[in-house]
C-alpha cells in the first residue's frame, strides 16, 4: 500500500490502522498536538482517555494480553512520560507488548539538550531515553519523516517478537507535522503474521528436542514447571495436548496459572513462596524437571534456591538469552527456542503412551486431594476469610470469565485457591507486583467481545486507593467490570510480614496506625457507580452472585478477617541468635511433623 500527501502523525495512525489495532489509550498534551489531530481524524481507532498515564499503560497491557497485539499509548514528554514509568515497568517485567508514543519538544531542542548533557533545556523536557532505558526493549527518537516506516516496523517487531515487551517512540513536535516522502507504504514487514507455528518453523534444534523428549519418556517421575511463557507462545491448547500425550504432571508458577485447568488430572498445584503442598512435594521428588516458560524467579523457587528440587535432572526451553543465567540453580540442558516450536514438534511424535506415568500421576493427585488449600476451617468462622471469598467466586464464575487480582494478600490467595476452568484467563502483576494494577481490567473489558464473559477483579482496600481516579473512566465508558474489594483495614500482606519478624505495633500498614483509607462506598457512588458491601459470612455467596449476574459495572466491598494469614507458605524460622533460616522447600508453614513429611516424600520413591 502506498500513501502520499500525509504528515508523520497521519502516517503513524494509518500504520496502526493497517495493523488492525482499534484502541488507543492515553492523555493528550501540547507536545503531542499533531498526533492528537491524526488520531482524532481516524474512524477506525477508538481513543480511551484515562485520568492518569500509568492507568493508560496498564489498560493497554490488559488489551494487549487479550488480543496478542501491541497496546498503543499516547502521552506527552516530561510528566506525561514519567507518569507512565510504573506501567511500562509492569509491561517489561510481565512481557507485554506496548508501544508508547510520546510527543516531545522540537528536534533541535531535544538534540541540544542531549548533546550537551543538560539537566533540562525546554519546559517539561527530561531525558526520556535514559529514564526508559532499563525497562523497555528500545527507545527510538524519530528524527526524520523519511524514517517513519522503519521506525514503526522496528517498534512493532521488537514489541512482539521473542519475549514481548514495551517500546517507546519519541516524536518531536516539528517531526509530527513533517510531510512523509512519496512511495513509503506499510507492507513487506511480516509483522502482521499471527501464525505462530508457521512464523517460527526455522532453525529448529530437533536433536535437542529429541534429547528432552527421551529424558521425559525414560523418567519414572517427570514433572513440568509451566510459567507464563506457555501463554506467550500462543500454544496453550497444544500444551494441554502435550501433557496428555506424554502423561506428565504439571506444576504452575503464579504467572502460568491459566495454562492448565484445575480439574485436569495432570494439574498438581502452584509453587512458590505462597504455594501449596502438593506442588512442593512433586518438585522435591521428581527425577526429571522440564521448565517451560518460567524464569525460575525467587517467588517460584523460594529465596534459598539451593533447596529447590536438588534431586532432579533439570531441562529448560527458553527464548530469552538473558534468562540462561540462573542464580544458583544448575540446569543440565538449556535449549534456546520458542517453546511453541518444541510443543509442536513433540506432538508429531507417535512413540508415546498417554498412561506411561500413571502411578506418578496418581501419587501427585493423592497429594493434591489430601492437602487442599481451601479447607473447612475457612467456612466455620463468623468472620469472612479471603480464602472463602475466592473459593465462592471461583465456583460461581463461568468457564469463560476473565479474572484479575491486584497485588497483596488477595493476589497470593487467588494464585493458591482459584480453580481455573476451561477457557478462563487469569492475570496478576507477577513481576512488579504493583499496587493499582487492577485498572488493567479496563483493557480486558475493552478487548472482551462476549457480553456473557465477566471481567472479575480482586483488589485490597489499600491498593484500591492507587488509581482510584479511574473509577471515572470505568463509569464514562460503562466498562462492566466486577470489582471485589478485599477490605482488611490496610496492607494486610505487609502487616503479616511485619508480625512474623516481631514488628509490633505495625508500621504504616493499618488504618488504626495512620494509613488513610476513606469511606469507599461514598467515593464509588460519587463516581456514579453502583456500590454494595458484605459484612456477614452468611450473606457472602448471594452478594458475590448478585454482582456477577449484573451487566453493569459493580463494586462490592467485602469486610474480611483483618488478620487473615496466607497459608500454606514458605516461612523462615527464627534461631536463638536472632537470625532466620529458610525451611526445606517441601515443608510449607504450618509445618508438618518430620515423620509425616518423610512419609509423604517416600511415596514417590515407591514408583
Amino acid at each position: 500500500m502506498d500513501e502520499t500527501g500525509m504528515n508523520v502523525s497521519e502516517y503513524i495512525v494509518k500504520y496502526i490502522e493497517y495493523k488492525e489495532i482499534d484502541k488507543l489509550f492515553g492523555i493528550v498534551g501540547g507536545a503531542s498536538l499533531w498526533l492528537c489531530k491524526a488520531f482524532g481524524d481516524s474512524n477506525k481507532i477508538e481513543p480511551v482517555f484515562t485520568n492518569h498515564e500509568q492507568a493508560a499503560v496498564m489498560a493497554a497491557e490488559g488489551w494487549a494480553r487479550m488480543t496478542g497485539k501491541p497496546g498503543i499509548v499516547l502521552t506527552i514528554n516530561g510528566p506525561g512520560m514519567t507518569n507512565t514509568v510504573t506501567g511500562i515497568a509492569q509491561a517489561w517485567t510481565d512481557s507485554a507488548p506496548i508501544i508508547l508514543l510520546t510527543g516531545n519538544s522540537n528536534l533541535q531542542s531535544v538534540k541540544f539538550e542531549r548533546e550537551n548533557n543538560l539537566r533540562q533545556y525546554g519546559t517539561q523536557d527530561v531525558r526520556t531515553d535514559i529514564i526508559m532505558q532499563g525497562i523497555t526493549k528500545k527507545t527510538i527518537l524519530l528524527e526524520a519523516a523519511e524514517d517513519v516506516k522503519d521506525c514503526m516496523d522496528e517498534a512493532f517487531r521488537l514489541a512482539t517478537e521473542g519475549r514481548p515487551g514495551p517500546v517507546v517512540i519519541e516524536v518531536p513536535i516539528n517531526i509530527q507535522s513533517s510531510e512523509v516522502p512519496e512511495g513509503i507504504g506499510f507492507g513487506n514487514d511480516n509483522t502482521n503474521d499471527n501464525s505462530k507455528f508457521d512464523k517460527y518453523q526455522r532453525n529448529i534444534p530437533t536433536s535437542d528436542y529429541d534429547k528432552i523428549l527421551n529424558k521425559l519418556k525414560d523418567a519414572r517421575r517427570p514433572l513440568i514447571l509451566a510459567g507464563q511463557g506457555v501463554r506467550l507462545s500462543g500454544a496453550v491448547k497444544e500444551f494441554r495436548e502435550f501433557i496428555y500425550k506424554y502423561d506428565i504432571p504439571v506444576v504452575n508458577s503464579r504467572m502460568g496459572i491459566d495454562s492448565i485447568t484445575s480439574n485436569d488430572r495432570h494439574f498438581v498445584g502452584r509453587c512458590g513462596n505462597h504455594g501449596d503442598r502438593a506442588s512442593h512435594f512433586a518438585l522435591q521428588t521428581c527425577d526429571v524437571l522440564l521448565v517451560l516458560g518460567c524464569r525460575l524467579a525467587p517467588n517460584a523457587t523460594g529465596y534459598d534456591v539451593t533447596k529447590f528440587s536438588q534431586q532432579s535432572y533439570k531441562m529448560m526451553i527458553e527464548i530469552d538469552p538473558t534468562e540462561k543465567v540462573t542464580n544458583g540453580i544448575p540446569i543440565d540442558d538449556i535449549v534456546m527456542s520458542d517453546l511453541a516450536d518444541f510443543i509442536y514438534y513433540a506432538l508429531k511424535k507417535t512413540d508415546t503412551n498417554s498412561s506411561m506415568h500413571e502411578k506418578w500421576v496418581k501419587c501427585c493427585n493423592d497429594w493434591k486431594y489430601r492437602y487442599p488449600v481451601v479447607t473447612e476451617k475457612y467456612y466455620n468462622n463468623e468472620s469472612i476469610s479471603t480464602y472463602r471469598v475466592v473459593d465462592i467466586a471461583s465456583k460461581l464464575a463461568t468457564e469463560d470469565d476473565l479474572i484479575l487480582s491486584d497485588t497483596g494478600s488477595c493476589c497470593s490467595i487467588l494464585a493458591q485457591a482459584w480453580n481455573v476452568k476451561a477457557n478462563q484467563r487469569v492475570f496478576i502483576s507477577g513481576g512488579l507486583s504493583a499496587m493499582g494494577y487492577y485498572v488493567t481490567t479496563m483493557g480486558l473489558a475493552l478487548a472482551n467481545n462476549d457480553n456473557n464473559r465477566n471481567v472479575i477483579c480482586f483488589v485490597g482496600d489499600g491498593s484500591f486507593q492507587m488509581n482510584i481516579q479511574e473509577l471515572a473512566t470505568i463509569a464514562k465508558y460503562q466498562l462492566p467490570i466486577k470489582v471485589i474489594i478485599i477490605s482488611n483495614k490496610g496492607y494486610q500482606f505487609v502487616r503479616m510480614s511485619q508480625g512474623a519478624y516481631g514488628i509490633n505495633p505495625p508500621f504504616g500498614t493499618d488504618i488504626e496506625y495512620g494509613v488513610p483509607i476513606p469511606d469507599i462506598g461514598k467515593i464509588v457512588e460519587a463516581y456514579g457507580l453502583h456500590y454494595s458491601d458484605c459484612r456477614k459470612a452468611e450473606e457472602l455467596e448471594n452478594s458475590i452472585r448478585n454482582v456477577l449476574n449484573s451487566k453493569a459495572p459493580e463494586v462490592l466491598e467485602i469486610f474480611v478477617d483483618r488478620d487473615q494469614e496466607v497459608c500454606p507458605r514458605l516461612k523462615s524460622v527464627a534461631k536463638e541468635d536472632g537470625t532466620f533460616v529458610s525451611p526445606e522447600f517441601a515443608n510449607l508453614y504450618p509445618f508438618l511433623g518430620e515423620e509425616v513429611l518423610t512419609k509423604e516424600l517416600q511415596k514417590a520413591d515407591e514408583i
